[in-house]
């Protein structure tokens, strides 16, 4: 068992060594002096033009100059920038606030805080510094070198050393190179590379350095303790060589027998070992406790040289008594000169040791400015992206299908209420235009039917006129209502545009906005709102007057008018029944947009006195029981619904797609045949 640990013993001294010099590597000793002599408490970074900028910049940087601004965008970098600043020192309270430095083109420049706060003003190669408004100290800057277009902007931070270093060192990796070969790898990560290769070789100096100078210690050590001792030893030699002198002198010749001379050589290396031994243990102390195993061996070798000593003595004492004290004398020299000479040769030998430290280990390969980057990698990046963009958009698509639970297809409504689906009206990008100009209270006509007679949401109101003429030939009158089950439809926009469809077939066609609460018909086209509906039914107004004409021939409009206290009321007074019989009997077409069923009994109200009553859905957007509870309180109010119409068919990307393909086809088949 001893001799397999003895094996295995070199293998974990080296395991722990390599461990040891990795540690090292990683400390603040060494990562310490990478921070101070590359300066990274000072993060400085072009102000890039976003998401473009750095990429445009990079590409920059191949060719020589300044790169023209994108667009006149001066204020960001392009490429070709230069900025090296040695020295910026802020307030302790202010490590880590960005500053912007801001170039002027001829080599000066302007530093503002976060704020946009002017700070202070220098020039490149000149020392400047200016004190804080806050009272906190001054700031102080030193920019060695400035080479930018006027008005470019760079971001500067000064963070505190602590930050600095755990920066390093979360960039930083040092491996093992093979398995138990001793040889470290150490990898820096940037996104500069030359300052990526710098951190490296800055790396590998310091601790090369460290190396060295704790030989060079462990000998500088060393040495001093043996000039300490070397005037000791010198005096104590003399001393014996004296009394040697002096009691040669008082006896006179005296003869050393032999055995005296062998006692004397004994005596003499167990006197040499021995206070070679305690000088190695007083030089220990200096490194470790007396409880270290190496100072508990020097002890034990000591003590057993001390007993041979002992026994020496004991063996003198059987001499004469000329022959012990000339044996005294003369070990006490003779030890005392070889300690002498030995110290003396080991001083010197670390004087040139100390001299020529090389340390331990050696800089295999110096670190190489990286030609390509690391990451992120483009096809990686494109493959994850596509892949990413497939999975979450079908997964958007499953989840709003699964959670989802509005009505979309026709036979379902059929089904559960038995109520026809007259015509299904696309959603176009051209409605959210007109809307958003709505919106903003943009003034002119925003009738989709006028501005873009080719859309496939027109040619769909066009299928719900032809399906219209047969319903009204079974109907009592002409007068055609729109409601739904909430705000929000699309009623305004079908009535308006089925209305300026109508005349644009030489129909004549009145338009009555009857949601005296938040009717907006006014707004498709300019004009005036303060008399309409409300205005008639109170009697404060004559038809004449709230007659309103439209830019498409043949279409009236009469708006909502002052907002009433009592709609419900107004809508239920006789004046309001005379006046449908009027339009009814003057015009072709009356159509009546009304505000949605389940908020307000509004159109309850209007729709017994209407021909021909129209449900509006928006696609998946209400639930069937929604749909089923709007058509109950109009049945039960006596209003037969003759139909629905579903809009803004396709809007979440679903639906009926094939409305639109065929509308589409219709119009460019029309327009060939035009041509």
């Amino acid at each position: 068992m001893l001799s397999s640990m003895s094996q295995l013993s070199p293998m974990l001294a080296g395991s722990t060594e390599t461990e040891a010099e990795l540690q090292i590597l990683r400390s603040r000793m060494v990562l310490s002096k990478v921070v101070d002599n590359l300066n990274l408490e000072l993060v400085v970074e072009p102000k890039y033009f976003p998401l473009v900028g750095s990429f445009v910049a990079r590409r920059g940087m191949l060719g020589n100059g300044l790169v023209p601004p994108f667009l006149g965008a001066t204020s960001y970098a392009w490429g070709g920038e230069v900025l090296e600043v040695a020295r910026f020192e802020v307030p302790s309270e202010w490590l880590g606030e960005p500053f912007t430095l801001t170039a002027d083109g001829a080599g000066g420049f302007l530093v503002s805080d976060a704020d946009g706060l002017e700070r202070l003003r220098g020039k490149a190669g000149e020392q400047a510094e200016a004190p804080t408004a806050e009272g906190k100290g001054r700031l102080q800057i030193f920019v060695r070198d400035l080479k930018a277009r006027a008005g470019t902007q760079f971001v500067i931070t000064r963070i505190s050393f602590s930050d600095a270093l755990n920066g390093l060192a979360q960039n930083l990796a040092i491996t093992e190179q093979g398995k138990k070969s001793g040889i470290l790898n150490i990898t820096a990560k940037n996104t500069n590379k030359k300052l990526a290769a710098d951190v490296v070789r800055q790396v590998q100096d310091a601790y090369l350095r460290q190396n060295v100078e704790r030989r060079s210690e462990e000998a500088e050590k060393s040495l001093e303790f043996l000039r300490q001792q070397l005037p000791a030893i010198k005096a104590e030699t003399d001393a014996a060589q004296a009394k040697l002198n002096a009691y040669q002198l008082k006896q006179g010749s005296v003869n050393v027998t032999k055995e005296t001379e062998l006692v004397l050589q004994e005596a003499v290396s167990a006197d040499t070992e021995r206070m070679r031994l305690i000088g190695q243990r007083q030089e220990a102390l200096q490194r470790y406790t007396p409880q270290h195993p190496v100072i508990v061996a020097l002890d034990a070798q000591i003590q057993l040289l001390q007993g041979q000593r002992d026994s020496i003595k004991k063996r003198s004492e059987t001499l004469p008594e000329t022959q012990q004290e000339i044996l005294s004398l003369m070990r006490d020299l003779e030890v005392s000169t070889q300690i002498y000479t030995t110290l003396l040769n080991s001083a010197q030998e670390l004087q040139v040791s100390k001299a020529g430290t090389i340390g331990n280990v050696r800089i295999i390969d110096y670190p190489l400015v990286p030609e390509k980057k690391i990451k992120p990698k483009g096809s990686l990046v494109l493959a994850l992206s596509v892949f990413a963009g497939l999975f979450l958009g079908i997964s958007y698509a499953l989840v709003r299908n699964l959670l989802n639970r509005g009505v979309s297809r026709p036979d379902e409504l059929e089904r559960a209420t038995g109520i026809p689906t007259y015509a299904a009206i696309p959603f176009v990008q051209e409605q959210r235009k007109l809307s958003q100009l709505i919106g903003r209270g943009h003034v002119g006509d925003h009738i989709l039917a006028s501005v873009d007679q080719n859309s496939v949401a027109v040619e769909a109101i066009r299928s719900l006129r032809a399906s219209l003429q047969f319903a009204l030939l079974e109907s009592p009158n002409n007068v055609i209502m729109f409601t739904g089950p909430t705000p929000g439809l699309g009623k305004s926009f079908l009535s308006i545009n089925l209305s300026a469809v109508l005349a644009a077939s030489g129909k004549r066609v009145v338009l009555l906005d009857c949601d005296m609460r938040r009717g907006h018909l006014k707004k498709y086209i300019a004009v005036g709102a303060n008399i309409g509906l409300s205005n008639y039914i109170s009697g404060t107004a004559t038809l004449d007057q709230v007659l309103n004409q439209t830019p498409v021939p043949g279409l009236t409009l009469i708006t909502n008018g002052v907002v009433p206290p009592n709609p419900a009321e107004l809508l239920a007074h006789e004046r309001f029944i005379e006046l449908l019989n009027k339009l009814s009997a003057s015009y072709d077409y009356v159509i009546l947009d009304t505000p949605p069923v389940l908020p307000v009994a509004d159109a309850m109200i209007i729709g017994r006195l209407a021909g021909c009553v129209l449900l509006v859905l928006k696609e998946a957007a209400h639930p069937m029981r929604i749909i089923e509870e709007t058509v109950r309180r109009l049945r039960q109010s006596g209003v037969q619904i003759r139909g629905a119409v579903f809009n803004q068919v396709g809007l979440y990307g679903g639906g009926y797609g094939y409305y639109s393909s065929y509308g589409y086809s219709y119009t460019e088949k029309y327009a060939s045949d035009s041509r």
